[in-house]
């Protein structure tokens, strides 16, 4: 019997595997992986950056702020700024791991696929965290992550193929304890939990209606391909 923290080392051994077999057999995904490395990149330099030189003042600057007008520019930016290494850090995993998911598994192909899934649960998440979010500044890319939790845990019920359905389980057996930081808490005032709930909603609406992703990804090609 596998404890907890044996588990997830035997999970990610697993997607590991997955990972290779791929390369093997298409080596083409080499290529189309460049964009989580290239998304990894830019968000270490922003954090990094901000943290660094300017002391958080552009996490302050470009995080989500609700109901005010400068809170807008946190939509689009607010996953590229943490507020401290350990928040950077904790959130890249997840990220590389549940985007390459996505790209492996997506409804559309490959990176056009992962770009339309994060301009709308970027857009349309965001714009409910600055919609209805409580008085605080929030940033960090722990809002796409639970936007590709809730895709990829629904495309396992609404499209149940053996590769939606192993990937749903390896997602919830991962991540499924922070579902838990959706829920209002009173104990960490540094968790959004409205962002992740909007974004994990959109996520699911996304999975739920793939015609959506298909009208998005028409424009999301002319604006990023």
């Amino acid at each position: 019997m596998f404890n907890s923290k044996s588990q997830v080392v035997f999970l990610y051994l697993v997607l590991g595997v997955i990972v290779m077999m791929l390369y093997t057999n298409d080596p083409s995904w080499q290529d189309e992986l460049e964009v989580l490395r290239d998304s990894v990149i830019l968000t270490w330099t922003a954090s990094l950056m901000n943290l660094l030189l300017f002391g958080n003042g552009l996490g302050r600057l470009f995080g989500i702020r609700p109901r005010q007008a400068v809170g807008l520019l946190g939509i689009p930016f607010s996953p590229l700024f943490h507020r401290d290494f350990q928040h950077l850090l904790a959130n890249t995993l997840p990220f590389l791991v549940l985007g390459w998911l996505i790209l492996v598994q997506g409804e559309l192909e490959g990176a056009a696929d992962f770009y339309t899934i994060t301009v709308t649960i970027l857009l349309i998440g965001g714009l409910g965290t600055w919609l209805f979010g409580r008085e605080a500044i929030h940033l960090g890319a722990s809002g796409l992550i639970f936007g590709y939790i809730g895709f990829l845990l629904i495309s396992g019920y609404e499209g149940p193929t053996l590769l939606t359905v192993g990937f749903a389980a390896i997602v919830f057996l991962l991540y499924g304890n922070q579902l838990w930081s959706m829920l209002p808490s009173s104990n960490d005032k540094t968790v959004s939990w409205e962002g992740h709930l909007f974004v994990f909603a959109v996520g699911m609406v996304a999975g739920t209606y793939p015609d959506l992703l298909l009208t998005i990804s028409t424009w999301v090609e002319s604006l990023v391909l």
